[in-house]
């Protein structure tokens, strides 16, 4: 019986000095509340759309001239001995090499551009750069 009366003398403090905490709580929600309306009415993220289409094009093409000279053997319909020489190996890979920059820049051109630049300062006997990062 003591244990049940302990127990609920506990279980009462605690919601009295949780109620205490309850305006900190109130307070938190509203400022997220705060920040969220202000991210939603910030400016969507940039891209650079010519960068984005040219690579797209370069990335489709690269890869349809690489697949096709990798694949598209000179040996007819069937396979024989000598198979992997047939095919464009330099023809294949340059097509590939080509895919890799065109999925480079549609890479550069979907992410924004960091506007803030470093501070750099020159001084006697000493060069500093300052940059912030924030995640």
């Amino acid at each position: 019986m003591t244990y049940l009366r302990t127990a609920a003398i506990a279980l009462l403090v605690f919601a009295i000095s949780a109620s205490a905490f309850a305006g900190d709580l109130q307070d938190s929600i509203a400022k997220a509340a705060q920040q969220q309306q202000q991210e939603e009415r910030a400016p969507t993220r940039h891209t650079n759309k010519p960068l984005v289409y040219t690579g797209a094009a370069l990335f489709v093409g690269g890869m349809a001239v690489g697949l096709f000279s990798f694949i598209n053997n000179k040996n007819g319909s069937f396979s024989e001995f000598g198979e992997a020489n047939a095919v464009n190996k330099p023809l294949g890979a340059a097509g590939l090499a080509t895919a890799f920059v065109g999925g480079t820049m549609m890479f550069l051109g979907s992410h924004r551009a960091n506007t803030k630049a470093p501070s750099v300062t020159i001084g006697a006997r000493q060069l500093k750069v300052v940059k912030q990062l924030s995640w």
